[in-house]
């Protein structure tokens, strides 16, 4: 009987190595939907944000874990928030070309990496973001 145990035990032991240990995985992330006029999405930036080539060119592209959106159901999820506005620009530039004293630089790079940020959509369609 103790042997029975323990082979039962160590069949565990090798099962959830298994099943803990990295698997390989491809593919590319979900894009975040546009947030549609009029509406906020709230996310975290989880990553650094890089430059993207598109069908529609250029885009500034970030990675996020996505809080709330009026489009999604089910959150939270990581995606990224890929996009050619102004804002999405500034924050590309501030992230990676800060041009204040290295105190800004750091306060912001720190309030980038540790805030979650509510992205509104005004009716023009323009995009305004907030530090929360």
């Amino acid at each position: 009987l103790l042997k029975v145990v323990l082979r039962s035990f160590i069949s565990s032991i090798r099962y959830l190595r298994f099943m803990t240990e990295k698997k390989f995985s491809f593919g590319t992330n979900p894009k975040m939907l546009e947030v549609p006029v009029g509406a906020k999405a709230k996310f975290e930036f989880v990553g650094e944000p890089k430059l993207v080539e598109t069908e529609w060119g250029e885009k500034y592209s970030f990675p996020i874990l996505l809080i709330n959106h009026p489009s999604y159901e089910t959150l939270p999820f990581n995606c990224d928030w890929e996009s050619k506005s102004q804002v999405a620009k500034e924050l590309y530039q501030g992230y990676h070309d800060f041009h204040g004293s290295k105190s800004q630089a750091e306060k912001f790079l720190e309030a980038f990496n540790n805030s979650d940020w509510i992205l509104t959509r005004f009716d023009n369609g323009s995009y305004w973001i907030d530090q929360q």
